[in-house]
């Protein structure tokens, strides 16, 4: 009797320390008690390890049993949020990101790094879940495998982004960036979602880097589905082998490494109808690749005998796109041959921003221009200083309209001479700079993102003027510096976004005639014509692996106007214009990737109306003020203002 009653209750206790429960587990469980707890390399745990929802590593060591982010086998609660990293080590179990029987498992992650074996010793099978549950949904799971090595001996292996017996298993990733995945004498299968009565829709399975997947199965879901949609396998930037790909809704290429003699994907076992139904919608070639019309590489080898609908759009980095065929020739290999190729028109944006920054330039040159008339404006002579401002909004008509607005600075000192024959002569040397900033906007793979750019200018020169006793009058300039022109968000492929940055020298010159007519001895009319020359140097930047040669920009531009002056004897005159200008050249080319992009041009007429106020307080005051507001129209438009302070010794 008491030899039964001591077996009945050690069967009972064994019983009991066999069924693993959330809170409390048996007593020999390793339970975590806290977040980020690691797991150090020395330790050997002859149990299941629990993480009641606390994120910890596995860093090294031994674990004869299973591992569970959050739940556990017999657990009904919700099991989300598990956040499990098995960076070394030996695994002898299945792991889990989260596990539930009767709710839900979500929001899980599972990182497996480095070197580390998860072998089989004693289950029938060896499993990775991202998240798993039997009556629930199983979303939004990630597993991570980047550099290690999962592994098992005569059982299968099985890696589930999401899996669920009886309800939803959707937008699970698994991502496969390193590492092996191997068995001896056993299948090995990878699974985006699997449901056996519900729906998985929207999962992916990422193959990228250095995986090896050699003898894996990759399947988009699988079991007894209601309804997939959205599966997708992504190749990213990776070549190499693997035994099948089924169930699959769609196939995106992305950053392929164009290579005509080997193929992305090579399928070794996969049967001829598994692709039927899948299409390919992204071809993505990566940056800084030599592509040229005519060019054919085999996407997928295998024994395929159809495909479903692919695109016949491709592009290449950030700056190239075109057109393609796809074709299934008699091996059952599904390549693509290149038809078309052409800058992209967010590539063809980084022209109009150049050429934009080099209007901004132009714009310096109106000051200079413009002080030189202040400083001979008043009946002041001797050593002058003088600083202006200068603000504007304005629109370039290039194939995209670029809208900059911008302030720009000029300070000097010069002097103005009056002679005995009656005629003035002043000259000045200057310090100038320019900031603006601008907007851009593009889209890639349909959809529209706005870039923000900003242009600085730094430079220097001189300017004088001479006008004789009959208004007769002749002036110019020389001016150098640099340029520098930042875009943020510029361009996008299907890594993410890509700003960048040139610096150019600068030089500029301008010349002008023109003569003063008095009308009364309150008013006149100045009747001018200016020539004004700006030369901006090319550069050279790579953006995303890809080569942008921009040429330098030739500015010539005419104007010729009219400006009446009134009220000359008071403190307060007034002064109206009206000009015309033609831009001669503004042509801003480049290539990229060696292909010549579409021609960017600032070349056309603008109109421009003036009306100023300049104030000086009294006849012997040293100082001087002058407010200019202009508008424009054509080939620019917009309006600007500049004020002017001019001090004479």
């Amino acid at each position: 009797m008491r030899k039964s009653l001591t077996y009945k209750i050690l069967a009972a206790v064994l019983a009991l320390s066999a069924v693993n429960v959330f809170v409390p587990h048996n007593m020999l469980a390793y339970d975590i008690t806290s977040d980020n707890t690691t797991i150090s390399p020395e330790e050997t745990i002859n149990d299941n390890i629990y993480g009641n929802g606390y994120s910890f590593t596995i860093n090294g060591g031994t674990i004869n049993g299973s591992v569970f982010g959050v739940g556990d086998e017999s657990y009904t609660g919700d099991a989300s949020g598990g956040n499990v990293t098995i960076s070394g080590g030996s695994i002898s179990g299945d792991v889990y990101g989260g596990r539930s029987n009767n709710d839900s498992a979500n929001n899980n992650t599972v990182n497996i790094k480095d070197y580390v074996i998860i072998s089989n010793n004693s289950h029938n099978l060896v499993a990775i879940h991202g998240g798993h549950v039997n009556k629930g949904s199983a979303n939004n799971n990630t597993v991570n495998i980047s550099c290690g090595t999962i592994h098992s001996v005569f059982f299968p292996t099985y890696v589930y982004g999401g899996y669920s017996s009886s309800g939803s298993a959707n937008d699970n990733i698994v991502n496969i960036s390193c590492g092996t995945i191997r068995s001896v004498g056993a299948s090995i299968d990878v699974y985006g979602g699997y449901s056996e009565m519900g729906s998985a829709n929207d999962n992916e399975i990422i193959i990228s880097g250095s995986a090896d997947i050699t003898n894996a199965n990759l399947h988009g879901y699988g079991g007894h589905v209601t309804n997939a949609t959205g599966n997708t396998l992504t190749i990213d930037g990776w070549k190499g082998n693997t035994k099948s790909v089924q169930n699959f809704n769609d196939i995106a290429f992305k950053n392929i490494n164009w290579n005509e003699n080997k193929p992305v994907l090579t399928i070794t076992a996969g049967s001829t109808d598994d692709l039927e139904n899948t299409t390919i919608d992204t071809i993505h070639i990566a940056g800084g690749s030599d592509i040229n019309v005519g060019d054919k590489m085999t996407l997928i080898d295998g024994n395929i005998s159809s495909i479903g609908d692919v695109t016949d759009t491709f592009t290449a980095g950030v700056a190239l796109e075109g057109t393609g065929t796809t074709s299934v020739d008699n091996e059952g290999n599904v390549s693509f041959t290149v038809n078309n190729l052409k800058a992209s028109s967010q590539a063809v944006g980084a022209a109009q921003t150049r050429a934009a920054s080099a209007a901004f330039v132009n714009q310096g040159t109106d000051l200079i221009s413009d002080s030189l008339d202040t400083i001979s404006r008043d009946s002041s002579y001797g050593v002058k200083t003088f600083a202006a401002v200068h603000g504007n909004r304005s629109k370039y008509d290039v194939a995209d309209d670029i809208k900059i607005n911008g302030w720009s600075t000029i300070v000097g000192v010069g002097n103005a001479d009056k002679f005995d024959n009656g005629s003035e002569f002043s000259w000045g040397v200057f310090y100038e700079n320019g900031r603006g900033n601008y907007r851009t906007y593009n889209s890639f793979n349909n959809e529209f993102f706005r870039g923000d750019g900003s242009m600085v200018y730094n430079g220097g020169g001189i300017a004088a003027r001479y006008e004789n006793k009959n208004g007769v009058y002749t002036e110019g300039s020389l001016r150098a510096g640099m340029l520098k022109n930042e875009l943020d968000n510029a361009m996008r492929n299907v890594n993410g976004s890509y700003g960048y940055e040139t610096e150019s020298a600068y030089y500029g010159a301008h010349i002008g005639v023109g003569k003063i007519i008095s009308l009364s001895d309150s008013s006149d009319l100045d009747i001018y014509g200016k020539f004004f020359h700006t030369y901006t140097e090319g550069d050279s930047v790579t953006i995303a692996g890809d080569k942008f040669d921009f040429d330098s920009i030739t500015s010539d531009r005419l104007r010729v106007g009219a400006r009446i002056t009134s009220n000359k004897e008071n403190k307060f005159s007034t002064y109206y214009g009206l000009a015309y200008e033609y831009e001669f050249n503004g042509d801003a080319d480049m290539t990229v990737q060696g292909l010549r992009a579409d021609m960017q041009s600032l070349q056309g007429s603008s109109v421009m109306a003036e009306v100023g106020f300049n104030y000086q307080p009294t006849p012997d005051s040293p100082w001087s003020f002058d407010l200019n507001m202009r508008g424009y129209t054509g080939e620019r438009q917009g309006g600007s203002f500049n004020v002017q302070a001019t001090y004479t010794f």
